[in-house]
């Protein structure tokens, strides 16, 4: 169910990149916080940027050796929403409603504190 490739918006590229500096996580673990973020609340999240053009993540880089529970999340998601989209979508775009939820980090203490 994890597609191959995720590709984010320009938006959540300059986003990823403001928060690394910040706390200097990667944009990967940080978007591994922003999609468990989101998806934990099995809400149907319907805003989707238009534009997916920003940067692209291989799925191994994205998800790591905890692959197989991302997808997991992501399955429970779309059983309990019925998201009919394409997996790549719902993720750049749980990634996209994520980090707006951690708009508010500015160090690694406050990624620590998330919730």
């Amino acid at each position: 169910m994890i597609p191959h490739r995720v590709r984010v918006s320009e938006r959540a590229t300059a986003r990823l990149q403001f928060l690394k500096s910040k706390t200097g996580l990667t944009p990967n673990i940080l978007s591994r916080f922003a999609f468990v973020l989101s998806a934990r609340d099995l809400r149907r999240v319907s805003q989707v940027s238009a534009d997916l053009s920003g940067q692209e993540f291989n799925s191994p880089t994205l998800f790591g050796d905890h692959q197989t529970l991302y997808e997991l999340l992501l399955a429970k998601y779309v059983d309990h929403t019925g998201d009919d989209r394409d997996p790549a979508t719902v993720i750049a775009t749980h990634i996209e409603n994520g980090l707006h939820k951690i708009g508010h980090v500015r160090s690694l203490l406050d990624v620590v504190a998330l919730k």
